[in-house]
């Protein structure tokens, strides 16, 4: 074989190398609507679903989930919270009464700022609503630190205790492909509360209405306090989902 047919078989062969190499790289993104539905939860906040719908259009995304808070979730918030010295003990024992049966609603507005990546930066609002429940006047007394008002002609003085809390959520993440259409998520972010609407409501007919109704205005600012001092949380995702 002469020189020239070494030199010529040798660039045939770098050729069909290279066109393998570039073969082996994804294909670009074509810009399209798409949809993902997820099984998720966002410790400490809730268990739930989310979907999630990106755009053609420089790859924006909103997304919303709906979930349940977990006593457990609860639970692992104030012992960290008391562990670390953001709050007592009475403040715990608030939050975890008044914090059971929530229902937390998120929606997000997001992007993805690398075509074929799945790093994504998502912002938004968030909202808890909770409570429901019903606690005697003497365990609200304790846990707020107002004092109870003197109506003896009445035994049993129970309260129903409801919040709802707004909040500021941002997080960044990462999103997997898992095949052709089953995805996995993780991200990291924080929840922020704005603000908190506290109701407690008497569930008996008090012989002095006013002083009731004293004791329960100054339960909700107290509440309302609480939250909107303490409220201040990272946020843990993890999802597996299916993309349309």
């Amino acid at each position: 074989m002469d020189r020239a047919t070494r030199t010529g078989a040798l660039g045939a062969l770098l050729g069909v190398l290279g066109a393998g190499a570039a073969g082996a790289q994804p294909p670009p993104e074509t810009p399209r609507w798409g949809a993902t539905l997820e099984a998720n939860t966002d410790l400490p906040l809730s268990v739930g679903g989310r979907l999630g719908i990106e755009s053609p259009w420089h790859r924006l995304s909103l997304s919303t989930s709906l979930g349940y808070q977990p006593s457990a979730y609860v639970r692992a918030i104030n012992s960290a919270s008391v562990f670390l010295g953001a709050y007592d003990r009475n403040e715990a024992d608030l939050l975890e009464d008044t914090l059971r049966g929530s229902f937390v609603w998120r929606t997000h507005l997001g992007w993805r700022p690398v075509a074929n990546a799945g790093l994504y930066v998502e912002a938004g609002y968030g909202r808890v609503a909770f409570g429901g429940n019903t606690s005697p006047e003497d365990v609200l007394s304790a846990l707020t630190g107002v004092e109870a008002p003197s109506d003896e002609g009445v035994l049993e003085r129970d309260y129903r205790v409801r919040t709802v809390l707004h909040l500021l959520d941002v997080e960044v993440g990462w999103r997997w492909r898992l095949g052709a259409h089953w995805t996995a998520r993780t991200a990291l972010g924080a929840a922020v509360a704005l603000d908190a609407q506290s109701r407690v409501e008497p569930r008996f007919t008090p012989e002095d209405a006013e002083s009731v109704a004293t004791f329960s205005r100054r339960a909700e600012d107290v509440m309302n306090r609480t939250f909107e001092r303490h409220v201040r949380l990272p946020v843990l995702s993890f999802s597996v989902g299916y993309a349309f």
